[in-house]
């Protein structure tokens, strides 16, 4: 799931930073067998199942998400959710930006 590092930076995240947008995404989980994605940015330090995330499946959308529902979710062969371990960090609002920018693009393209 993730370490004690990444937890640590996302707890420093929670708030008003968070809220706003004004932080980097520490993490990226996602499906290799679609185009779903979901970068975590932030995690409650008084309840650690508690995130803010970007999650783009059919859409993008920012929320607050529990940990252990993501990584517990699966795709249609039955494999969880994997933690991307080359993903470098990014602001979250450039996640954002270029999330929407790209789901514009595959819309447009139909």
């Amino acid at each position: 799931m993730l370490t004690i590092q990444k937890k640590k930076k996302l707890i420093a995240n929670w708030g008003d930073e968070a809220e706003a947008m004004e932080c980097t995404a520490e993490v990226r989980v996602y499906d290799p067998l679609s185009s779903w994605e979901c970068y975590i940015y932030a995690l409650n330090p008084e309840n650690e199942d508690e995130i803010w995330c970007i999650v783009k499946g059919f859409f993008v959308e920012v929320s607050k998400w529990s940990l252990q529902e993501l990584f517990s979710r699966y795709n249609t062969e039955g494999e969880l959710v994997q933690v991307d371990d080359e993903y470098v960090p990014r602001h979250v609002s450039e996640i954002y930006r270029i999330l929407k920018e790209r789901s514009f693009d595959e819309c447009n393209r139909y």
